[in-house]
């Protein structure tokens, strides 16, 4: 059975103008199986659930160490002190580990700059900006950022978890904003993106290569320790770090990124580039990038199959969310959607309930509905009573006369 990498590779070189039969003789695959995979348009990954990110102590003082390490400070015993003297209330271990991979590589090669062509490479990182507090408690903040090669025009939208569906959706808004895809996209081994990067072979994300065949890139991991090849993004970090972040204050996730949009529209993209010597904006239409705009947007959002409770829950992310009771011990899919919202559907696409995304474990959102059957009519209302009136006794016997009697004793003599 072909894996998600063998499959990427035939439809990226099928796609690059190479023939089915050259594709065939390059993979050990058949011809048949070649063309099939080659012409399909049907997406080549399956998705799994990933388990909630969990907030660590070290989180808020992140951003202190990698300017720590920028400085070139990679000794742990003085890192962790002076964390410690900020606050800091958690273990040696833990600093010596977030640490073990920042480390620069004692490396006596100079170091070249590396000029790419138009529109030929775009450079990805996640940076990490502390913790916010989302959704009623903190968790950790970060930043996705692209940089375009050329141009070097930048992108940043803040995220509040570094999985592969903040990875993809951050790549999408970042082609948006720049109106099209680059070729390649140029990125370290980050867990959203690379699985294992191990003796020159990378094995990618699935749904990170179904999303870069949809739109026609190909994704490059850096060699390991090597973080210097993407160094255009590098320098981008450092200056979001130092020329937007510092004494900003912002009211949620949403007013954050409002705010990071605005700098980036008035400020980031208009400057003059230091190494450019022109604004990246100005370069934008030089970049040549291959349209989105023809395509709908590619679906990120991640669709689970649930199985319902007998008492009208669906869980997930440690809260519960109520369905209808007539859907009760049933398999259900479960979307997340960008607006962070929880859309619970049959596997035939009915929908049975939207909740808002909740954080806190524990949590019950909403209230199972019952079956027909179940709900219980009013009683009827008591009939009124009538007050009972006593007897009156009976009215005295009246003589009848005739009107004759009355005029005889009104005549007057």
């Amino acid at each position: 059975m072909l894996t998600a990498e063998d499959r990427f590779v035939i439809k990226d070189l099928y796609r690059k103008g190479v023939s089915i039969s050259e594709i065939a003789r390059q993979t050990g695959h058949d011809r048949k199986t070649v063309r099939k995979i080659a012409t399909s348009t049907q997406p080549i990954t399956v998705e799994r659930a990933t388990a909630p990110r969990r907030v660590h102590k070290l989180d808020p003082f992140v951003p202190y160490l990698e300017r720590r390490v920028a400085e070139g400070v990679v000794n742990a015993a003085k890192l962790f002190a002076e964390v410690r003297s900020q606050g800091y209330t958690g273990g040696k271990t833990r600093v010596k580990d977030w640490l073990e991979n920042r480390r620069p590589q004692r490396d006596t090669d100079p170091v070249v700059r590396f000029e790419t062509a138009p529109g030929e490479q775009a450079q990805v990182d996640f940076a990490s900006f502390g913790t916010i507090l989302h959704q009623g408690r903190e968790q950790r903040l970060s930043a996705f950022l692209m940089t375009l090669g050329w141009s070097r025009m930048l992108f940043v939208r803040f995220f509040v978890t570094c999985d592969w569906v903040a990875f993809l959706r951050g790549h999408l808004a970042a082609f948006t904003h720049f109106g099209g895809t680059p070729r390649t996209v140029l990125h370290d081994n980050l867990k959203s993106a690379v699985l294992e990067h191990r003796g020159g072979h990378v094995r990618f994300h699935p749904r990170y290569l179904d999303f870069a065949d949809y739109y026609g890139f190909t994704p490059r991991a850096c060699q390991p320790y090597r973080a210097r090849t993407k160094g255009k993004v590098e320098r981008a970090v450092r200056y979001v770090r130092e020329n937007f972040w510092p004494g900003l204050s912002y009211t949620d996730l949403d007013d954050l990124n409002r705010q990071a949009q605005i700098w980036l529209d008035t400020i980031a993209n208009v400057r003059m580039h230091a190494t450019t010597g022109v604004t990246p904006v100005s370069r934008l239409a030089d970049e040549q990038l291959s349209s989105i705009a023809a395509r709908p947007p590619y679906e990120i959002t991640p669709i689970l199959l649930r199985h319902a409770s007998r008492d009208g829950w669906v869980r997930y992310g440690g809260a519960a969310y109520a369905i209808p009771l007539a859907a009760t011990g049933q398999a259900v899919l479960l979307k997340v959607t960008d607006r962070d919202e929880v859309v619970i559907t049959t596997p035939q696409g009915t929908l049975l309930a939207t909740h808002p995304l909740v954080s806190s474990p524990g949590a019950s959102v909403g209230h199972p509905v019952p079956r027909p059957s179940q709900v219980v009519p009013p009683p009827p209302p008591e009939p009124l009573q009538t007050p009972s009136v006593p007897a009156l006794p009976d009215a005295p016997q009246v003589e009848v006369r005739s009107l004759d009697a009355y005029d005889a004793f009104l005549e007057v003599d």
